[in-house]
């Protein structure tokens, strides 16, 4: 079986979930005997595959125009949804610009259009396929496919954290630092535990990074960036990871912090409660005390061993692969 996948073109320089599914998916796809390659552009010469599996249907411009022409050459176009509706967020948030709300609308005409050419849906949850199902009023065939982690994630030397950056028993939390992931929120809703914060990711809104650094103070750690060994280490000396963000489906650093075996406190919204069950504390974003409740919890309990052997038992990418594989022998007839 041949498959080119497609995904935007700054998946590998600004990477996010996208990227880490198709780089694994890909690797893991090869090992079960599937030969992947893999584009970003439009002059494309489709000639000679059997599928095309398209990412995102959050960022859909790319994605429908890779749809667009893909169905042109009557190829089955198998879609990783990737998608949250993030109305909500925009809703209950008044210090967003309104044209982002504006934005989000609009775009759903791509996405109707992008639903209407595939062959399969391959969402990361049963929530998330029947936000897609119901929200576009679309009958298509689904297979879902979990976000998973790299196992070598619950292998991580705390110590040479530590020794790194001075700091233990920390809250971590690891992704975008944006207001979508509700970091100031967090530094708020905690001041009184006095509990050092680390915070490991890029940053997508310089003054919201600068709310949150004047909010902390001392008690505040910003990295911009880690590689894959680094945040395994930064994991394993974490006390717990937060991500109190208006939604998470469920989120690669939480499955990442969990199969080091951190205690794990993420949002209510999302597919969170589908893959973590009673093994994590939630909180609501908008709801500080919420927030300040799940984390004092997890500072006090230990479910994370449980939550790690449940994360790399069920969520990994070989698990991904196969039913990857098996959406597109359904497809093709095998």
């Amino acid at each position: 079986m041949k498959v080119l996948f497609q995904i935007r073109p700054d998946f590998a320089s600004n990477p996010a979930g996208d990227s880490v599914q198709m780089i694994n998916t890909k690797k893991y796809l090869e090992r079960l005997g599937v030969r992947v390659d893999v584009s970003t552009v439009l002059s494309q010469d489709y000639r000679g595959y059997d599928i095309v599996h398209l990412f995102n249907l959050t960022r859909v411009v790319e994605t429908y125009a890779f749809a667009y022409k893909a169905s042109q050459y009557g190829i089955p176009i198998a879609l990783s949804t990737i998608y949250w509706d993030n109305m909500k967020y925009y809703k209950d948030n008044d210090g967003l610009p309104g044209w982002k709300a504006k934005a989000w609308n609009q775009q759903n005409l791509l996405r109707k259009l992008v639903l209407s050419k595939a062959s399969v849906l391959l969402p990361n949850s049963e929530a998330e396929a029947e936000m897609v199902v119901q929200g576009f009023n679309v009958d298509k065939p689904w297979v879902t496919v979990p976000n998973c982690v790299d196992k070598s994630f619950s292998q991580g030397n705390a110590l040479r954290f530590e020794q790194e950056y001075g700091i233990k028993d920390f809250i971590l939390c690891v992704g975008r630092i944006s207001p979508r992931k509700n970091q100031l929120g967090l530094i708020k809703a905690i001041k009184e535990i006095k509990r050092p914060i680390v915070f490991i990711g890029p940053v997508n809104d310089v003054n919201y990074v600068e709310e949150c650094k004047n909010e902390g103070g001392k008690d505040v750690m910003f990295i911009s960036r880690q590689s894959s060994d680094q945040l395994r280490d930064s994991y394993a000396a974490a006390r717990i990871h937060v991500l109190p963000s208006w939604f998470e489906t469920p989120g690669l650093a939480n499955l990442e912090a969990a199969a080091a075996g951190c205690q794990i406190v993420t949002t209510e919204y999302g597919s969170t409660r589908e893959y973590f069950g009673d093994l994590a504390y939630y909180c609501r974003p908008e709801d500080l005390n919420t927030i300040k409740r799940a984390v004092m919890d997890a500072l006090m309990e230990n479910k994370g061993e449980q939550l790690r052997d449940l994360v790399l038992s069920k969520y990994t990418w070989e698990n991904a692969a196969e039913k990857t594989l098996q959406a597109y022998r359904m497809v093709l007839g095998e």
